[in-house]
């Protein structure tokens, strides 16, 4: 939604000069000139370069304080959550102070439990939207336009292909520490208990290359199956180095993977497991099989996850704001059930983000029916 107004307080990106946050504000800037930015932090004068480069302001926010709000000069008009809130401060102050709130860092099932039972509490009278399912919600929001071209959708679909040579940062380890441990994931409407990095299967990457893949843990196997009716989700990741996941593979079922979970072979794990490189793509496929026909979506970013992860949290930043073309309701919702095709494809696009689709066209996906621009019904809902 470029070019508009905005709104004449600002949204408050909290982790904003980090590998995803500062991403995240700069495509912000580009698509919202008018919109003011605020990057926020711990250390506020790290973010100094870039504000001076957005024309942002700069604040100092510590999820850790008790109030972390309670140090800003200014009430904002959103938030946008790009960093871990590991006692639910911010999220609990946003729902609180009824300030629409977009986390794109939680990413996991235990927290996004806990947003719903603070929300069940607070009853938050304004957007609370969570979007830490893969790359802020892209995979979402691209397997939500898959489900509404085919009849009776059974099964999704998600094939991520990453390289250990993209530069990445703390959400990628906190990513990888959830190898060890089992997820829950829904097959035929039940949902079980699945183990990262198990049941390795050769799977067809967004680059067109087959390649084994294992299962992994994503948000999106607990929301998509309630959200978007589909009784069957599951996750795969395959590496553009096949040799470093069967290396994983091997540290997994020797049980080295949870022992290096130990507090004193931290050190060992961080050698091994999390290590940035320069740069490289990142890449996922979405594939919605139904009734008729079998969709897919290959979506390839080559700046890599950290900018394929702030394309998402740039949306969802504007779904609080109230800039994308459907206004989200108070309480809690999810990317997919806000999703309109034909606005997040175009997004995507204009991000750089390639979009390759299969059995279907792009028009085809983004061709007006009448599901597109419905919400579906919010997981909780706050007082209006």
């Amino acid at each position: 939604m470029s070019g508009g107004n905005g709104p004449a307080k600002p949204l408050l990106v909290v982790g904003g000069y980090g590998l995803v946050g500062a991403q995240a504000a700069t495509l912000l800037r580009q698509r919202n000139p008018r919109l003011k930015l605020v990057l926020a932090g711990r250390n506020p004068a790290r973010a100094s370069a870039l504000a001076a480069t957005l024309d942002a302001a700069t604040a100092r926010v510590d999820v850790r304080a008790e109030r972390p709000l309670s140090t800003l000069a200014e009430r904002p008009a959103a938030i946008l959550a790009t960093v871990p809130d590991p006692a639910d401060r911010l999220l609990a102050e946003a729902m609180h102070e009824g300030i629409p709130i977009a986390d794109v860092d939680r990413a996991d099932a235990v927290a996004v439990l806990d947003a719903l039972l603070h929300a069940s509490r607070a009853r938050p009278c304004a957007p609370v939207l969570l979007a830490g399912a893969w790359k802020g919600g892209t995979a979402a929001l691209l397997a939500a336009a898959l489900v509404r071209a085919v009849a009776s959708p059974a099964r999704i679909d998600l094939t991520v292909v990453v390289s250990s040579r993209d530069r990445v940062g703390d959400g990628a380890w906190r990513f990888s520490r959830r190898w060890a441990w089992p997820h829950h994931a829904s097959a035929d409407r039940v949902r079980g208990v699945a183990h990262p990095f198990t049941d390795p299967r050769p799977v067809r990457c967004a680059d067109g290359q087959v390649r084994p893949g294992v299962r992994i843990s994503t948000l999106d196997q607990v929301t998509l199956p309630l959200t978007l009716d589909v009784p069957t989700v599951e996750a795969r990741l395959a590496m553009l180095e096949a040799p470093k996941l069967w290396a994983v593979v091997a540290l997994k079922r020797s049980g080295a993977l949870r022992a290096l979970e130990w507090p004193r072979l931290r050190g060992v794990r961080s050698r091994l497991l999390e290590r940035s490189g320069g740069g490289d793509l990142s890449a996922f496929t979405v594939a919605v099989t139904g009734a008729d026909r079998t969709l897919a979506i290959d979506a390839i970013d080559m700046r890599g996850q950290a900018h394929l992860g702030a394309v998402g949290a740039a949306l969802a930043a504007e779904r609080v704001l109230g800039l994308a073309d459907m206004p989200l309701p108070a309480g809690v919702s999810f990317p997919e059930q806000s999703a309109c095709p034909a606005a997040d494809i175009a997004a995507l696009s204009a991000a750089g983000v390639v979009l390759r689709p299969h059995g279907c066209t792009l028009a085809e996906l983004t061709r007006a029916d009448e599901k597109t621009g419905v919400l579906l019904e919010p997981t909780l809902e706050g007082n209006r």
